[in-house]
């Protein structure tokens, strides 16, 4: 439906641009009929414009100057081409070839630096229990204290089946309070 729409777009836009031509050729010969000077310079100009060499430049530059114009109203109404492509680096063999890169119209953020606890955070969300427990051992032990750490490393320990563990953690936590 979308497709049938764009090109009965593009059909009729054709068919503009050559009636608006037909139109103007037409008045400018029925303009010759005129009388006096006025006839005769529609006359005139009208033999120029049907000269051989002469048509076929003076058509040329009036496309010429329709193109421009019609690419200069594009440009007006959708914005500047110019886009951000930001590629993965160091990416899988096995990762798709579309999930290899994004292209952003306007300017994306700067990447921010995520904590260890978010991380761990997001690792326990989407399940991935190997890349949670390499962060737990990457992070400082003053880190790995704190109240929130804590009660992912029970979570951590719960969703791993180490329920000795989680019991020791949270009995660990309930003494710290």
């Amino acid at each position: 439906m979308i497709r049938d729409l764009q090109r009965w777009k593009q059909i009729s836009t054709g068919v503009a641009v050559v009636g608006v031509v037909s139109i103007f050729l037409a008045l400018l010969f029925s303009g010759q009929f005129l009388p006096g000077a006025i006839g005769e310079a529609f006359g005139w100009l009208a033999g120029l414009m049907t000269t051989p060499f002469f048509m076929e430049t003076g058509l040329f530059i009036i496309g010429f100057c329709v193109v421009i114009l019609l690419n200069h109203w594009r440009q007006v109404r959708e914005g500047d081409e110019f886009v951000y492509l930001e590629e993965v680096k160091n990416a899988p063999a096995n990762l798709p070839d579309q999930a290899r890169w994004a292209i952003y119209k306007e300017k994306p953020l700067e990447a921010a630096e995520i904590s260890a606890k978010d991380q761990l955070e997001g690792a326990l969300a989407i399940a991935d229990y190997d890349a949670a427990l390499q962060i737990l051992t990457e992070m400082p032990d003053e880190e790995r204290a704190g109240d929130e750490v804590v009660a992912l490393r029970i979570q951590l320990a719960k969703a791993t089946g180490l329920t000795e563990l989680a019991a020791r953690l949270q009995a660990s936590r309930g003494r710290a309070s």
